[in-house]
């Protein structure tokens, strides 16, 4: 698997990345080769702008409203849905923690534990910068107890259905539409207290309630409040709270995945060091773009932190832990939907942020496929690093084979695709002050191979130094410092 460790990096350069397939853990990159992986491993997007509610997520949010109302579980709460998830994967909010809720898989890959080299990047501070658904009105079936059940009932009875009691003059009377018998039932009950008949008129299915309005739908009478921090997480509160967050993440990794917790060193190489730099044109959103911890308080109790990327297009999810005390409000699947309503806010800022990354999808890993659940979202095509909407072709073209190219066109090319004649604008560090492009590398070397060969020097560097433009494509191969370590 393609890696490489990232000292720094604009939060631009790191959108170019994911969007050739790279994701990060710390400050360790790495990059899925799917031709050679038994569980290929797809950049998987959705378009927050055009995502619609499924009746599962409209279930969990009135799950978690109804436990914000009346602090009540309610029936089957304590049955987690499974199907919605297979937790957060490196979508990493999704881990599989995009929320794994409990799946043992997990598509975020912890660093390895290699110290970076101390060089000082001070003197390089300047060399870096859809769609419509058609949804049916799902209008009210008719019970399946009419026409069907009759004639079963009256074969057991050996009568014919011109017989039964509920047959009259031969034929079998219409049978109501449960909605109609409430209105009927409503009506009635007005009637009877002496007040006029009023039907209400009830939103159309395009004026359906929005994401937004599904889960702010909180009341001040509420028995239980809940809160969300988004927190830099370079900032005073990130540490002011690193006790919180820290004790939360032992408890989430010793009860949801038995593993023993990591040091606190260890977690924030893991969820807190990021390469990002915070950044905060004045067209962005108001926090910046950067590396953040979304923290969700129920009351003044921390329950979950959603560790994310804002970049210039996207929110990229990147972790997710939560309290296993409230494993009943599914919150891997809650989250993503939060983070969702999200994109959509810092969309009305930042047209252009309009995104959603959730990591990996998985096609192989049926605990993984609840990332495709999410309408309007796309695939990353590995070859050609096109966009292409996850449809039921392309599920079929994966049950039939893991690795798939999704761009149907034989000749597209990746537009940003590095070449041997790409060489000579390579920016390669030689040393802790300075830095060459290659084919100024190439004439020093010339005359200095001896004094430069244990820095960048070599055939073996040339080969690795052309794996890695191909690897980040040409603009990024342009734009970063290349370090041998």
């Amino acid at each position: 698997m393609p890696s490489m460790h990232a000292y720094t990096m604009t939060p631009k350069d790191y959108q170019d990345l994911i969007d050739r397939g790279w994701r990060r853990s710390g400050h360790y990159c790495y990059k899925q080769d799917n031709t050679k992986t038994c569980c290929p491993h797809y950049t998987i997007k959705c378009d927050a702008l055009n995502f619609k509610l499924s009746k599962s997520h409209k279930k969990i949010i009135k799950r978690m409203n109804r436990f914000l109302r009346d602090g009540k579980r309610g029936k089957n709460d304590e049955e987690l849905n499974s199907s919605m998830t297979s937790e957060k994967p490196d979508g990493e909010n999704m881990e599989v923690e995009m929320n794994n809720e409990g799946c043992g898989i997990r598509d975020v890959v912890e660093a390895p534990n290699v110290p970076l080299k101390n060089i000082n990047l001070e003197a390089f501070a300047k060399a870096n910068e859809k769609g419509k658904s058609n949804e049916k009105q799902p209008g009210v079936q008719k019970p399946k107890t009419n026409a069907m059940e009759i004639d079963k009932n009256s074969t057991q009875n050996n009568e014919t259905p011109n017989n039964s009691k509920n047959s009259t003059d031969g034929a079998n009377p219409p049978c109501k539409k449960a909605k109609q018998m409430r209105l009927e039932r409503r009506l009635a009950k007005q009637a009877a207290k002496g007040l006029p008949a009023v039907i209400e008129n009830k939103p159309s299915k395009s004026q359906e309630k929005s994401l937004k309005e599904f889960l702010n739908d909180a009341k001040p009478d509420d028995k239980h409040k809940l809160n969300f921090e988004l927190i830099h997480v370079k900032s005073k509160e990130f540490f002011k709270t690193l006790p919180m967050t820290y004790a939360l993440y032992k408890k989430y990794q010793t009860l949801i995945h038995k593993d023993p917790p990591n040091a606190e060193q260890e977690y924030l190489d893991f969820l807190q060091r990021s390469p990002l730099k915070l950044t905060k044109p004045s067209d962005g959103p108001p926090l910046g773009y950067g590396s953040f911890h979304q923290q969700y308080y129920l009351d003044d109790q921390l329950i979950a932190v959603a560790v994310i990327d804002i970049l210039p297009y996207c929110v990229s999810s990147v972790y997710f832990f939560y309290d296993p005390d409230y494993s009943f409000l599914s919150l891997g699947t809650y989250s993503s939907l939060r983070e969702i309503e999200l994109v959509q806010d810092l969309a009305s800022k930042v047209p252009a942020l309009k995104y959603y990354y959730m990591g990996f999808y998985i096609h192989s890993c049926p605990k993984m496929r609840y990332k495709g659940k999410l309408s309007a979202s796309y695939l990353l095509c590995p070859e050609a690093y096109t966009w292409h909407p996850l449809s039921d072709e392309i599920r079929l073209k994966l049950d039939a084979n893991k690795y798939q190219r999704f761009n149907d066109d034989p000749l597209a090319r990746d537009e940003n695709e590095f070449e041997e004649s790409d060489m000579d604008l390579v920016l390669l560090m030689i040393d802790q002050s300075s830095y060459v492009k290659y084919r100024q590398y190439r004439q020093r070397s010339m005359n200095l191979v001896a004094a430069i060969r244990n820095k960048i020097a070599g055939s073996d560097d040339h080969a690795a130094i052309v794996e890695y433009g191909k690897l980040v494509g040409k603009p990024l191969a342009h734009r970063m410092l290349y370090l041998k370590m």
